[in-house]
């Protein structure tokens, strides 16, 4: 079942009366449950897709349907609604508020939501228990400046999951991270979309990407190819020896690094 369709969607900009056009007739779907990545080479318009699917910024033509709905033509209103309620957003930058705690950060979307369903009370013991699996309980009380950066990437994946989305858009969301931290991300971002998160994320990090089921190669503003992974995380993998987890992993990067090389990475 579709998650996302992109239909010939293209982004314009005019710098100095010039025309540059980033994103040229792109097409592809990503199926609900699936973990795509996007790589390309710096320039080639990887940020710019995700900020046009996921409606943060207008396409200049085509279409982005999202469980069936055209969102393309929602207008500003209805759109910022369907960001709120049925999307998630990560970034490379981990933004939050300074003068709320960690906690009061991650509730903040669910806040603004206006939705009737949930009660202020539901609702922090939804944030309460997505910390706890996370492992971030104890900075709940926290300012955002008092704690590390994969501990704050990880409560931006809290913040992310507090509505329940459809699809979770992320942005290069282990690239301020040192491999330790990223390593825990990647691990929290997997165990979510085995969970049946569909998850379309930025990266150029190939560690990242071959976790990752599927991945997308742009170049210039073109989709040029794309790669099939398959499901990397499972409760199988789970349960195997570190040592066989880590020899997995070494598989999936080599087929994907021989590609990425066929792609002129």
């Amino acid at each position: 079942m579709e998650a996302l369709r992109v239909q010939d969607l293209c982004k314009t900009y005019i710098t100095n009366k010039r025309q540059n056009n980033v994103l040229k007739n792109v097409n592809f779907t990503i199926e609900q449950g699936e973990m795509t990545a996007v790589m390309g080479p710096s320039g080639s318009g990887k940020s710019t897709l995700l900020y046009s699917v996921s409606g943060m910024d207008r396409p200049t033509a085509g279409q982005v349907i999202l469980g069936g709905r055209k969102i393309t033509d929602l207008k500003e209103k209805e759109l910022a609604q369907v960001r709120l309620n049925e999307m998630g957003f990560i970034f490379q930058q981990m933004y939050m508020l300074k003068n709320l705690t960690v906690l009061d950060n991650i509730l903040l979307p669910a806040y603004q939501s206006g939705r009737k369903d949930r009660s202020r009370k539901e609702i922090d013991a939804y944030a309460l228990a997505l910390m706890h699996r996370l492992g971030i309980s104890e900075i709940a009380g926290n300012d955002i400046t008092e704690v590390s950066g994969g501990q704050l990437q990880r409560a931006c994946i809290c913040r992310s999951m507090m509505n329940h989305p459809q699809i979770l858009f992320a942005d290069e969301p282990t690239g301020a991270l040192n491999r330790g931290a990223s390593e825990e991300v990647m691990k929290e971002l997997m165990k979510l979309n085995q969970e049946g998160t569909t998850i379309m994320l930025v990266t150029h990090d190939m560690k990242v990407a071959a976790k990752c089921s599927r991945i997308l190669y742009i170049v210039d503003g073109n989709i040029r190819g794309e790669f099939e992974l398959g499901t990397c995380y499972s409760q199988k993998l789970e349960a195997q020896e570190a040592a066989d987890i880590t020899n997995l992993l070494r598989e999936r990067e080599r087929k994907l690094n021989a590609w990425l090389i066929e792609m002129g990475w």
